[in-house]
């Protein structure tokens, strides 16, 4: 598998055009997209809700009359045609309705930005985790080679009398383990690419061939973690969604309140009708009626049905208060955790490069001094082991600085498509070549 990571690809896909079929696929951003529909349409119930209204009705009646003591029946029938048609004069229900509707829409709004974001951070996470997972394949497969390479010059030091059988039986140790641990991390490899393709609705067959740069990490924040936290309480998605959550709590109170107020309609009725008689006459009728009027109703005892309204909307506003204090406290203490990670893992990037670089430079002094006598196997071995183990954590750091860098953009909304072109720029053929770095077990 290895070897067919090493291969490049000249027409990779954008990780905007990944991040569209992405959405396309992302059933929580489908799920938020139908809320959001849904939302708009309550809005245009409540705005209809101020026009007339139109009903049509057509009755029809088949009698049959017998007054005793007479045997003879008479029937006769009727059809009557009715059209009504009300428009509301006041109704103070309809604006803290209408207005509660608007809201609701600008919150699903909302949870539809922040389906977009948390499909894009899911994305971008997965991304970094598969090239994690690659690299430390990589690692484990270059160790794997080195491993060898000092077991082969273990086993010829040992055939000229230099070293002793247990040097040899310790590097084969190792190699063993090395070839384990390259095994769990194939596995590894495999299992992120199943769950990059998932999240991105089909598989990436070029991203494992791509890579970020090697000293690519993120930008340095500009400000500290307050104007962080002064970003997210503008444009987190979350925290929107809590205030408009209890700006419709509020409204909901105003509607309640004003049940008790009397509402006026305005009505007008017209109606024709047709009948071969009634009870009390022979002959045949028809004619037509028309009525215009206006209704004012006044509630006066609902037996405490609306004040109990009125305080089940006041507990739920009380709720949504609540809940937007949470909302901002988990605000805070993600922002804080996430910029803290990021500023942590960009840091030990930058360390563990150098540290790299001073283990390379020990591996290939204890390797010199093996072959010279001064140093013993197990030395060599436990400085390789070093090495490989500071460029995995090397490796670890710049991918884990990205995805806390990532996670602080979504936390505060600011996670977009800037975001996705900017580490698109960074990404280049993959090479295993690097992640390697020197055969130090061959003999120079």
């Amino acid at each position: 598998m290895l070897s067919a990571l090493t291969l490049g690809t000249a027409d990779a896909q954008s990780l905007v055009q990944l991040h569209e079929r992405a959405l396309a696929a992302d059933p929580a951003v489908r799920a938020a997209e139908a809320s959001w529909q849904a939302a708009d349409q309550r809005v245009f119930q409540a705005r209809a809700a101020f026009g007339p209204t139109a009903s049509a009705s057509v009755s029809t009646n088949q009698s049959r009359y017998r007054e005793e003591p007479a045997e003879s029946v008479r029937p006769f029938h009727s059809t009557q045609y009715t059209a009504q048609v009300s428009q509301p004069v006041w109704r103070g229900t309809l604006f803290p309705a209408l207005e509660g509707a608007r809201l609701q829409r600008d919150q699903a709004g909302q949870a539809l930005a922040q389906a977009r974001i948390e499909s894009r951070q899911r994305l971008l996470e997965a991304l970094l985790e598969l090239f994690k997972a690659r690299d430390v394949m990589a690692h484990a497969e270059a160790q794997r080679e080195a491993l060898q390479a000092q077991l082969a010059l273990a086993r010829r030091s040992f055939q000229v009398g230099r070293a002793a059988v247990t040097e040899v039986r310790e590097a084969e140790a190792r190699v063993d383990h090395a070839l384990a641990q390259r095994l769990a991390a194939e596995a590894e490899l495999e299992l992120r690419q199943q769950v990059l393709a998932e999240v991105a609705g089909g598989p990436v067959p070029d991203l494992p061939w791509r890579a970020l740069a090697g000293d690519a990490l993120p930008p340095r924040q500009a400000g500290g973690v307050h104007d962080w936290l002064g970003v997210g309480e503008q444009n987190s998605p979350q925290l929107l969604q809590a205030r408009l959550a209890l700006a419709v709590a509020e409204a909901e109170i105003r509607k309640a309140e004003l049940a008790h107020a009397p509402s006026v309609e305005l009505n007008y009725s017209y109606s024709k009708s047709n009948d071969t008689g009634t009870v009390t006459s022979f002959f045949p009728r028809r004619g037509t009626s028309s009525a215009v009027g206006a209704t004012l109703n006044v509630p006066l005892f609902a037996s405490g049905a609306t004040q109990s309204k009125v305080a089940e909307a006041q507990a739920l506003r009380d709720k949504a208060r609540g809940e937007l204090d949470l909302a901002r406290r988990t605000l805070v203490i993600g922002v804080r955790q996430a910029f803290a990670a990021s500023q942590s893992a960009a840091a030990q990037a930058q360390a563990l490069t150098t540290a790299e670089r001073s283990q390379a430079l020990s591996v290939r002094a204890n390797q010199r001094g093996y072959e010279v006598g001064l140093k013993v196997n197990a030395e060599v071995l436990e400085a390789q082991g070093k090495l490989f183990e500071a460029r995995r954590d090397l490796s670890r750091a710049r991918h884990d600085a990205w995805a806390q860098h990532f996670r602080l953009r979504a936390l505060v909304g600011e996670l977009g498509d800037a975001d996705m072109l900017s580490l698109d720029s960074l990404l280049q053929v993959w090479s295993g070549a690097e992640m390697s770095g020197p055969r130090t077990g061959t003999t120079p």
